[in-house]
């Protein structure tokens, strides 16, 4: 690790050139976990093209790696049609945020201390793999929300009945899984015929009820 101006450039020496590298879905909480560290690192939320062309230079810059643009664009849900990554994207962005590798990230995202890996293992969890169209989800958060949201293929929803909430009948958005009792963050939100890129359900203590109707 060397300094570079004011910030630390991390180098990955465990990349090898002759690693296999294999295509993993991008769906998993570890995978969620770690683009929400890359956006913290970065120092904002992922939106625009810019963005990322910007996120591109940073992380070659600090890791002396390269990521493609569109390849993070895919991985963020930017680009429909793609549920897979390969894992040396996922080692980059590891180091990128600190650790040597992804495996390496994903050992400290499990630290007992944490214990979100037992939760999840037990939790009520809803992948949009598992539904087909005209299929129903109830969702709830605090203080009194609650919403019924129809999936319509691919990763998208649509709100049919809303109470108390931000998301109004007719609003669409997408994901690609939901977990009961932690945070739902879906992309791509159109609200009341706006696009508003990215919307947060249930910040601070997640989905409160998450049941298919």
């Amino acid at each position: 690790m060397e300094k570079q101006g004011s910030k630390q450039v991390l180098h990955c020496a465990k990349l090898m050139p002759k690693t296999i590298y294999m295509a993993v879905k991008t769906d998993t909480i570890e995978i969620i976990a770690l683009k929400k560290a890359v956006e913290e690192r970065f120092g904002r939320s992922l939106e625009t093209r810019t963005d990322f062309s910007h996120l591109v230079a940073d992380i070659e810059l600090n890791t002396r790696n390269h990521l493609a643009e569109n390849t993070l664009r895919r991985l963020w849900g930017r680009i429909s049609g793609y549920d897979t990554v390969f894992t040396r994207t996922l080692d980059v962005l590891s180091c990128y945020v600190g650790c040597d590798h992804f495996k390496d990230f994903c050992q400290s995202y499990k630290d007992p201390k944490e214990c979100e890996s037992e939760i999840v293992s037990n939790g009520v969890t809803i992948k949009t793999e598992e539904l087909i169209p005209g299929d129903r989800i109830r969702i709830g958060w605090l203080p009194n929300r609650v919403c019924i949201v129809e999936y319509i293929g691919g990763r998208a929803f649509k709100a049919i009945k809303c109470k108390n909430a931000t998301l109004q009948e007719g609003d669409t958005f997408e994901c690609s899984i939901m977990i009961k009792n932690y945070p739902l963050f879906v992309d791509n939100l159109v609200h009341g015929g706006e696009h508003c890129a990215r919307y947060s359900i249930g910040i601070n203590n997640g989905l409160t009820i998450l049941k298919k109707l």
